[in-house]
């Protein structure tokens, strides 16, 4: 039964450092950020297809449109959900890091 606890306690040290965090705590309050974000950034980009789907037939756009709208509204709700949290600092820095990323891309 040890060995169980001490893998969960190996786990969690992994996951901090991986999100490059101090506390269970704010783990946790993480997690429930990126959750609750990914959520509304879904119905969020469905209603906007809803919408766009009274407009436009071509269902190849519908998709290109929504992949954008979700990659948008996400970077944005992130931080707007964040911010209730706690953990704007967090995902602001998370954002820069990954702005910076995806420029390398290009």
């Amino acid at each position: 039964m040890s060995y169980i606890i001490d893998g969960i306690y190996l786990m969690i040290g992994q996951l901090l450092k991986l999100f490059k965090t101090d506390s269970l705590k704010n783990l946790i309050l993480i997690f429930i950020v990126f959750s609750i974000t990914g959520i509304i950034s879904l119905y969020a980009s469905d209603v906007l297809i809803e919408f766009i789907s009274k407009f436009i037939s071509n269902e190849l756009i519908k998709i290109m449109i929504r992949v954008i709208s979700l990659f948008f509204l996400y970077q944005i709700l992130l931080i707007l959900v964040a911010v209730p949290f706690g953990q704007s600092s967090y995902f602001i820095s998370y954002q820069t890091r990954f702005i910076r990323k995806i420029k390398s891309l290009f």
